[in-house]
């Protein structure tokens, strides 16, 4: 059996200044320690998941920077960051797929990786294919509405892995989303 297409695009040093927005991102958020397997940190128009509810939070200008850039590659602009902190190996994430409930027809899910090198597992909803993506500093990774339908996605338990931070952007057709991804 064939797998049904796996529609991502990966970009590699999509963010010169990565070092800088780590930098940014370690000292100057306040992070959410609701979740036990990660921290999180909502900007823009809340993206509500999984039980956690965040208030709209304006996007400091470093994140809307960031979020400039991935919208020249996604072809659109973001209203919304979602930011992940896996401090360790040990923080995970488990496969899922994301909602595209609230969001905009045809809009990219844009995920910006800064930190620690951590491979993104994709799996077909059936199981019976997988592939792995590494994803690096300052690189940025696309994902479509038909990869979400066709595959799920997760970041395993790495012992030796650093600290490592996912901003994830969407864009909503609304002021907030009621969406139940993990």
């Amino acid at each position: 059996m064939t797998a049904p297409p796996l529609d991502v695009r990966y970009v590699p040093d999509a963010l010169p200044d990565a070092d800088d927005a780590l930098a940014f991102l370690l000292t100057e958020v306040a992070w959410d320690d609701r979740m036990r397997a990660r921290r999180t940190a909502s900007f823009g128009v809340p993206y509500n998941y999984s039980d956690q509810r965040y208030d709209p939070v304006e996007m400091p200008p470093r994140i809307a920077a960031i979020a400039a850039r991935a919208a020249k590659h996604a072809g659109h602009p973001f209203n919304n960051c979602l930011a992940n902190r896996y401090d360790t190996g040990d923080n995970t994430m488990g496969f899922h797929q994301d909602s595209y409930e609230g969001l905009v027809p045809g809009s990219a899910i844009a995920i910006v990786s800064l930190g620690a090198t951590r491979t993104l597992v994709f799996r077909t909803i059936d199981r019976t294919h997988r592939t792995e993506l590494a994803l690096e500093h300052g690189s940025l990774l696309l994902m479509t509405h038909a990869t979400q339908r066709s595959w799920t996605h997760g970041v395993p338990r790495t012992a030796s892995a650093g600290r490592r931070i996912s901003l994830t952007f969407r864009r909503f057709e609304t002021q907030g989303s009621a969406a139940t991804s993990v």
